[in-house]
């Protein structure tokens, strides 16, 4: 059952379309990422939630009531800002307590809600402190304390891990998840760290320039991106985008003689996965290139190369440390399991096609 439902959002600056058509469904307890590159529209959209902006047009429905003109404090759910928003002049008990004063609760539940969340959040030793005195993954902490006290159902957190460190924003990472899961929290989640959204996520709504590229599971949107864009935003390195030489009814990789594909389309471009991708001894080879460079990573190394007639390099992900000298040359080959087509023009799948696509006898696609 739906916790959550947005219904045709739209919303403009000028201009400019901030949110294009928006429609999705949040099941109660659900984690759902908002994911995208900056100026796509998630921040507008989760503060549209929130209540902090006006919709043009379309309907949001909380817990089956339409809650599109109420105001912020009526729409009964918490939210954590990318600047945790703490007040300084407030120690971290006052700063908890604050919204639960504001909307004037209950006080004689204020000991206990404050005691049970200083405690999931190991802040019981802090609660004299100013934010000026804490670091960063506490301050964190007191705001998402802030979001838990107040016992409601929905939370929406905008990006709150990007003024973190590396190491911090892994543990917090599960931190988030683990109180979520325990809470049993419904939470929207804005982020541009793909990884953030793939670690964390039950669902990630992919976001570009204001409409809904995708949405579905880290595995779906890995293993069955939908456009282009959805296939370079998803996955570390982004897949290699490789178009295909047309002639007649078939599309050729490069200077090959065996096509890739029979299919009576516009152009086509071929995805491949820089882990789906092996190295083989070139004089095996019925697919050579050229190194033009690699990136040591720890457990893999990066190796970019120069494909005859392509003007972009392709990347190979090798297992463990490797050297290659520049100009040197490697052979290459693939599952044909692991090939994805797209149209070139519009960059959306051509999943369609995928099964005419054709494993080389010369084993470049084996």
């Amino acid at each position: 059952m739906s916790h959550l439902s947005l219904h045709h959002i739209t919303k403009a600056w000028g201009e400019k379309i901030a949110l294009n058509d928006i429609s999705f469904d949040a099941a109660e307890g659900s984690f759902v990422a908002l994911l995208g590159p900056s100026g796509c529209g998630k921040s507008t959209l989760l503060r549209t939630i929130a209540g902090l902006e006006t919709a043009d047009g379309g309907t949001i429905h909380f817990k089956h009531s339409d809650i599109t003109h109420l105001p912020p404090s009526q729409r009964k759910l918490s939210m954590v800002f990318q600047s945790y928003a703490l007040f300084p002049h407030l120690n971290v008990r006052e700063n908890l307590l604050f919204g639960l004063k504001a909307r004037g609760e209950d006080k004689h539940t204020y000991a206990a809600r404050l005691d049970n969340v200083s405690q999931l959040l190991e802040l019981d030793t802090l609660l004299a402190r100013l934010p000026s005195q804490l670091s960063g993954g506490q301050q964190q902490r007191v705001a998402l304390g802030r979001a838990v006290i107040a016992n409601n159902t929905l939370c929406l957190m905008d990006e709150p891990l990007s003024n973190l460190d590396a190491k911090l924003r892994q543990s917090m990472r599960r931190e988030i998840r683990a109180l979520q899961k325990k809470l049993a929290l419904t939470l929207l989640y804005v982020t541009h760290d793909q990884t953030e959204a793939m670690s964390m996520a039950d669902s990630i709504i992919l976001l570009n320039d204001g409409r809904i590229e995708q949405h579905g599971t880290p595995d779906d949107l890995y293993n069955n991106p939908a456009s282009i864009f959805a296939a370079q935003f998803i996955g570390a390195p982004p897949m290699n985008i490789l178009p295909l030489q047309q002639r007649d009814n078939h599309h050729y990789l490069s200077h090959l003689s065996t096509p890739v594909v029979e299919y009576r389309a516009e152009a086509l471009s071929l995805g491949l996965r820089a882990e789906d991708i092996q190295l083989i001894a070139p004089e095996h080879a019925a697919l050579t290139a050229t190194a033009i460079g690699a990136e040591y990573m720890g457990a893999d190394t990066l190796l970019v190369c120069m494909l005859a007639g392509m003007a972009e390099p392709l990347t190979v992900k090798v297992p463990g440390m490797h050297h290659f000298a520049d100009g040197c040359e490697v052979g290459l080959q693939w599952s044909a399991a692991r090939q994805y087509l797209f149209y070139s023009a519009s960059g959306k799948r051509c999943a369609h096609a995928e099964p005419n696509m054709f494993a080389s006898q010369k084993k470049y696609a084996v």
